[in-house]
Order: structure tokens, then C-alpha cells, then sequence
């Protein structure tokens, strides 16, 4: 097998139809573009912010003495100039911006930054925002964003006796210098009382640079983020710390902001952040790269409340007297519609709503806003487990999905705290849903899993807001063989491979699995010749580590090769028994083979087009059209990446409980899987005692990039899902420490991850 020291991935373009007749190879090109993304701007303004605040706490009454209103309007025109305080945000101080007002509309005044006329924004661009804000949205062609916000949340405060908004377009000093983050705009509360670096002004700012307000996407994004800050004018209105109004909590408050984008048309904040980050305590805002996974969390909670009680939920809530939970009981109190629910009800609904997201069964278990995903319950594939004690945090749920195996027998203890709901979902084969309670220190027996159900998922719920609670849980059943395929679509053709370049599909691994066998689709008779190896976990210099089955030959004997075009379903499979050679296949592996002769005589590997999502599928080319040999994935001159039609069966060997539940002999930090990634991996490690443990993420400069737990874990395999999203390209390190509650020893290992965009 070659093995390339080229640092690149590389992307392969293959530009002609694939068919049996012939391919043509176009050069290659570099997967390296710049990531630009945006990041959260509270903790630059945190500091003026809290001094606002406890300005206004000391003086309750500073609004009604001080009268800061002026006695006249601004009176703008087009063409008015004026230097507006600004804050930069990297040397954490105000500086001044020249500007000239470019539109006036009914309920604004858009000032741009002059530094940039003409060069990031045009009259069109202001135009276009002017609408947005003042008369039309996605959401409604004839309310703009102003109007949406004021009637869902309340109105702006006044401190400058002028009812327009001022939206002032500048280069948001953030540091951004080509890639990397960058904040979108602001609010900032500064402005709403006399002081020194003051507009005492109701003054919004928005960032032209990246963001590209010529195009529909980049207007779409300056929009979004117009109607989120919006809504914290208008919530400042009514949370400012003055006689009344006490602060918001900042979860709630930026609840309100990423639902006013959803009221407004707009996408809602991304939710694969919180699918796999649903066990934390509902109103925890955290720092660094984890307060994005509370934005998730934030827009999913509060957009489900509007969901379930409407608008007038938002106004009641955003103008109570009570914050916290004590203004959501206060607002759920008050509503036109009475209900009896009260938060502890309604966050049980959610987080039923979390994982079942479906409204036929419950009007509250669903959502009706797109892109609201069920979130990612663990999935155990072998129903023989033991788990370590998990806590549940406050208002917040586990959940477990057992979607392999049969004759399910379960039972779930929550060391008596009794504060724990626990919830069966079964997935019949007609496509109905069955719902039950459970109770906890029970044994059930699900003799109908893997025949009438071929999924089952557990909920634990946590409804409480005093503590976090822990459970464990048993399982037995029968495990059967599990098949490991990333082949969607049937054969497309076959690719124009040269002679000793290695194609191969990289599998995940199945904890506690062993290889079976494995098929692959052949173009005619004859044979390939390969092997199966351990996954290095990354492709540079090779995905190809230990060799698990060296020699492997997989030999087709068919009588006439299948014509094209070709039938459905492909008859050419061939399967290969590998069960004698006991592979462990609970860390990733690879099958790998050696093309060998000239096209179009040498037999091959059949491929499929699809879309270029979670592939597996790479070649090593030794003679590319451009470059360096080098292992590429490949794709045609669309968005399609070609997939070789190689699967993996996987099977579990349980010769009682005790097999499943043996602890790991030493403290291990594995190779993240996948590694280079895009967007998420998976972080695995094995602790051989209690202990209490650490895991946090660097980047290479030593900065803090997210901490996943500092807590103590029992003895057992833990895995951690780590979402890259809204980070840039490059290396990261992974942390892990681990002091044993047995000896007080301290283990820590850090490996290192590549992220790739």
C-alpha cells in the first residue's frame, strides 16, 4: 500500500459522466478556502455593560430625575454628518467614527461609516436595509423588522426624544483580518446613559465587513442579527437594573434575541450545537467557544415557548417585573388564554419535544420552526451494556436508543432520589409510536425489540431546578450483526484508476464488535487484492495504521460482467468471511485495496455518486493530473463525491454480563475519530477507577477552546462528541486529566485534532 507525506488533502475533479465505457481525470485542486464565522460580542462589552448596570442599581431612579431626553428630535437629514462612539472591541475602548446619514426611513436613520462608502456599502445596500427595518421581512411582506420586534417583546426605551432607531454601519473593530470570527453587531447599553464615551442615543451597530451586504446571504445574516439586537433595545427597556426592572438573565435574554430572528423569517440559531450538548442546566451561559452551544439552547427553548403560547407569552414574559424562571411562571400566569402549566411542566414538554419533535403524537412534543433537528441520543448498537452513573442536569435529559439487537431487558435506577422521570419511546415497523412512564429500579423486558420495534429510546428527564440528579442503567438482549455502509444510491460506473493506485472506505467503529466479514461490489470477474488495517485517523501521511488481515483477496466468478446500463439491484457482491481472524472492531478500521493492470481491463471496485456529506470513501493516486501522489477524495464537477460500494458486517461475541461490563485495565485517551473532521468528532477515553476528570480543548496558541466536564466519573469507556462548527481550520489539542478517587494519582494525556473546512 503507498503512503504519501504530503501535508494537503487534495481534491480530485473528475468532470465526465462515469459509465463503463470511459472516465476522464481533470486536475486537481486544493481544499484550503478561508473560514469566516460569527462569534458572540458580550464578553468584549461585558465590562461597560456591568458598569451600566450597577450605575443604574445605585441610582434607581435615574431615568425619571435626570430626564436625558433631549428637548428636540435629531432631525437627521440625508447627508448629515456626525462622529458617533464606537467601541473596539480588541483594545476593549471607545473611539470615534465618522459618518454621513445615507437613509431616513420611518423608523430609522442609517448612518454609514465614510471609511467605507462606496468600497463594503452602497446606496442600494443602505436602501435594501431601510426596507428590511422599517417595512417588509421573510416572515411578513408588509411588517418590517421594527414593527415585528415592538410587537412581540414591548417598546425601545427614549432617552434621546426621537422615536427613529439609528443603525450605523462601520467596520466593527473585532480583529478579524481575512478568517477567522467576527461580530456581526451590537447593542450596547453604554449609550443609554450620560457619560463620557456616550452617544445617549437608541444607536445600533452593524458590521459591513466581512459581511457582504451586496448579496442576498450577506444582507440575510446583517438582518438577522439587526432583528436579535433589536430585541435587547427593547428588552434594556424593561431589564435595566433601574426601580422595577431588574436585569434579565442573560440565557433568557438572548432566548428573546435569537427567537426575534425566527419571528422575522430568519433561520433559527444553529441547532447542532445543542443536539449534542442537550445535558446542561437549561439557564447556564458559560464562555469562550460553549456559550455558542448556549445560543443553540437558548433559541430552541425560547422558540418553543412562543410555539406553545404565542406572542403574547413574549410580551408578558420581556415585560414582567419577575426574571429567571420566576418571569416565565409570571408570564405563563397571565396569559389571554389561561393554562395551568407552569415552568416545571412546560420543561418537561420540551424535553420530550427534544427527542420526539413530533406534534401528532403531542401538540407540545414537536416543533413547526425548520431546521429543528431531533437532538443525538446516544446510540448503543449492542443491547448487552452497563453504563457508568451519568448525572441529569438541572431542567435538563438524557437520553439512550438501542436500534440494533433483540429481546430488549432494561432497568434504570436513580439511587433513590426519586426526582427523575424516565420515558420509553418504541418505533413500531408500521411507523407508529408508543409512549410509556417507567419506573425507576424496575426490570422491563421488551421481547418485541428487534421484530414488531426495531428502535427504542429511553428519556430522563430532569423537570427540577434544584440539582442535578444521577441514574444508571443495565441492559441485556440478544446483539446481531450490524452493517457498516456508506454506499446510498446504486452503481454509477467505475473509475479510471492507474496501475498500483489503492482505493479505500474507512469504517467507524462499533464499541464492543467484531468483524464478520465484509462485501464489495466488483465490476467483473476476477479478483482484487488487499487488506484490512486500523484507521490512523487521519489521512496525512496514510489512513492506513496496523495491519488487521494482510492478503486479503476478494474473487468474483460471474459468467458475464453486467451491462450498462446496469441492474438494479447490483448482482456482482461479493462477501468475505473474516470471522476467524477475531478483529476487534470497536475503533475504526479500513478496508484497502491495490488496483492493478490498465484500464479497462483490470477489474474494479464499483463507485456510486452522492452527496459530499460524513464521506469515507479516499484514493491514492500515483500519477494525478496536478500535484503530488497523494491520497484525495473524489469527486465529479458538481457536489458529489465518489463512493466505492465496500461494506463491513460487525457482530458482537456476549458470553454473559460480565463481558460487557469488564473495566478498562488502564487510563487511555484514544485518537478522536473522525480525524482531520468536519464539523463534529468523537473524543474517547477509559478511566480504570473512579476519578474526577477533566477534558478542555486548545488551540495551538494555549487558548481555552471549550470544557467539556470537571466532575467525577466511575470506572468505564466515556466518550465526548466535540462540535467545530463556528471554529476556524487548523489543529487543536485535546486535554484530558484524571485524579483516581482510589490512589490520588494523576493521569493526563493531550493528542492533537485537525479540523478542516
Amino acid at each position: 500500500m503507498k503512503k504519501s507525506l504530503i501535508v494537503l488533502i487534495l481534491l480530485l475533479t473528475v468532470t465526465s459522466l462515469i459509465t463503463a465505457q470511459s472516465e476522464v481525470v481533470s486536475k486537481a485542486k486544493e481544499n484550503n478556502a478561508k473560514i469566516s464565522y460569527k462569534i458572540d460580542a458580550r464578553p468584549f462589552l461585558e465590562k461597560s455593560e456591568r458598569q451600566v448596570t450597577e450605575f443604574l442599581k445605585k441610582n434607581p431612579d435615574y431615568f425619571n430625575k435626570l430626564k436625558l431626553k433631549k428637548s428636540t428630535a435629531w432631525n437627521f437629514s440625508i447627508g448629515s454628518t456626525k462622529e458617533w462612539f464606537a467601541s473596539n472591541l480588541q483594545t476593549n475602548s471607545f473611539y470615534k467614527v465618522p459618518s454621513t446619514c445615507r437613509a431616513i426611513g420611518t423608523h430609522c436613520y442609517i448612518f454609514v461609516e465614510d471609511a467605507i462608502w462606496n468600497s463594503r456599502v452602497s446606496q442600494s445596500n443602505v436602501d435594501a436595509i431601510k426596507n428590511e427595518f422599517d417595512n417588509s421581512t421573510p416572515a411578513d411582506p408588509n411588517k418590517g423588522i421594527y414593527q415585528t420586534d415592538v410587537d412581540s417583546f414591548g417598546d425601545p426605551p427614549d432617552v434621546d426624544n426621537d422615536p427613529k432607531i439609528i443603525i450605523l454601519i462601520l467596520d466593527i473593530k473585532d480583529g478579524y483580518n481575512g478568517s477567522g470570527g467576527f461580530v456581526a453587531g451590537y447593542f450596547h447599553s453604554v449609550n443609554e446613559v450620560a457619560g463620557t464615551n456616550s452617544n445617549m442615543a437608541e444607536i445600533y451597530y452593524l458590521d459591513a465587513d466581512p459581511v457582504n451586504l451586496s448579496t442576498a446571504s450577506g444582507l440575510n445574516d446583517a438582518m438577522s442579527t439587526t432583528a436579535h439586537e433589536f430585541q435587547h433595545m427593547i428588552h434594556f427597556n424593561y431589564h435595566n437594573g433601574t426601580a422595577g426592572k431588574p436585569v434579565q438573565t442573560t440565557f433568557l435574554n438572548e432566548g428573546c434575541s435569537t427567537t426575534a430572528e425566527v419571528l422575522c423569517g430568519y433561520p433559527i440559531y444553529p441547532q447542532n450545537l445543542f443536539n449534542n450538548d442537550f445535558n446542561e442546566y437549561l439557564l447556564t451561559w458559560r464562555t469562550g467557544n460553549a456559550v455558542l452551544n448556549d445560543y443553540s439552547r437558548a433559541a430552541r427553548f425560547t422558540t418553543y415557548m412562543y410555539e406553545q403560547f404565542g406572542i403574547d407569552y413574549l410580551r408578558k414574559f420581556v415585560q414582567s417585573s419577575l426574571v429567571g424562571i420566576a418571569g416565565i411562571n409570571d408570564a405563563l400566569s397571565k396569559l389571554t388564554n389561561p393554562t395551568s402549566l407552569r415552568f416545571k411542566g412546560a420543561i418537561e414538554n420540551w424535553l420530550m419535544a427534544n427527542i420526539l419533535n413530533d406534534k401528532s403524537i403531542n401538540s407540545a412534543w414537536g416543533y413547526t420552526t425548520p431546521n429543528v433537528n431531533n437532538v443525538n441520543a446516544l446510540n448503543l448498537l449492542n443491547p448487552n451494556y452497563t453504563s457508568p452513573t451519568i448525572n441529569v442536569e438541572k431542567a435538563a435529559a438524557d437520553y439512550v436508543t438501542f436500534s440494533h439487537g433483540k429481546n430488549l431487558s432494561i432497568q434504570f435506577n436513580d439511587s433513590g432520589n426519586g426526582k427523575l422521570k424516565f420515558k420509553v419511546i418504541k418505533y413500531n415497523n408500521n411507523n407508529t409510536v408508543e409512549i410509556d412512564s417507567l419506573n425507576p429500579n424496575t426490570p422491563y423486558n421488551y421481547s418485541n425489540f428487534g421484530t414488531t420495534f426495531n428502535k427504542i429510546t429511553f428519556a430522563i428527564l430532569n423537570p427540577e431546578t434544584s440539582s442535578a440528579f444521577p441514574y444508571s442503567y443495565t441492559a441485556t438482549g440478544q446483539a446481531s450483526s450490524i452493517e457498516l455502509a456508506y454506499d446510498e444510491n446504486e452503481p454509477t460506473g467505475v473509475l479510471p484508476l492507474s496501475n498500483n493506485d489503492t482505493v479505500c472506505v474507512v469504517f467507524d467503529g462499533v464499541s464492543g464488535g467484531t468483524l464478520d466479514s465484509i462485501r464489495v461490489a466488483l465490476r467483473q470477474a476476477g479478483s482484487v487484492h488487499g487488506g484490512i488495517y486500523e484507521y490512523t485517523g487521519t489521512l496525512r501521511p496514510t489512513p492506513l495504521g496496523n495491519v488487521l488481515v494482510p492478503n486479503l483477496t476478494v474473487t468474483s466468478n460471474i459468467a458475464q460482467k453486467p451491462p450498462y446500463p446496469y441492474p438494479v439491484p447490483w448482482p456482482n457482491w461479493i462477501t468475505v468471511d473474516l470471522t476467524s481472524a477475531n478483529i476487534d472492531a470497536s475503533n475504526s478500521f479500513v478496508a484497502a485495496f491495490v488496483v492493478e493492470g490498465t484500464y479497462p481491463q483490470q477489474n474494479r471496485i464499483m463507485v456510486t455518486e452522492q452527496p459530499n456529506v460524513n464521506n469515507h470513501s479516499f484514493t491514492y493516486l500515483n500519477q494525478p493530473s496536478s500535484g503530488n501522489p497523494d491520497w484525495y477524495f473524489l469527486t465529479n464537477s458538481g457536489d458529489s463525491v465518489f463512493t466505492y460500494l465496500i461494506r463491513a458486517y460487525v457482530g458482537f461475541k456476549v458470553t454473559g454480563v460480565e463481558e460487557t461490563t469488564e473495566l478498562p485495565k488502564n487510563f487511555e485517551v484514544k485518537q478522536n475519530y473522525p480525524n482531520p473532521f468536519n464539523p463534529s468528532t468523537k473524543i474517547q477515553y477509559s478511566l480504570p477507577n473512579t476519578a474526577n476528570v477533566k477534558v478542555k480543548v486548545y488551540d495551538l496558541l494555549g487558548n481555552l477552546v471549550r470544557t467539556f466536564t470537571n466532575d467525577n466519573q466511575t470506572a468505564g469507556i466515556h466518550e465526548i462528541n466535540f462540535d467545530g462548527t463556528n471554529l476556524a481550520s487548523g489543529i487543536y489539542i485535546y486535554r484530558i486529566q484524571a485524579i483516581s478517587n482510589k490512589s490520588g494519582q494523576l493521569f493526563e494525556q493531550s493528542r492533537k485534532m485537525l479540523l478542516i473546512k
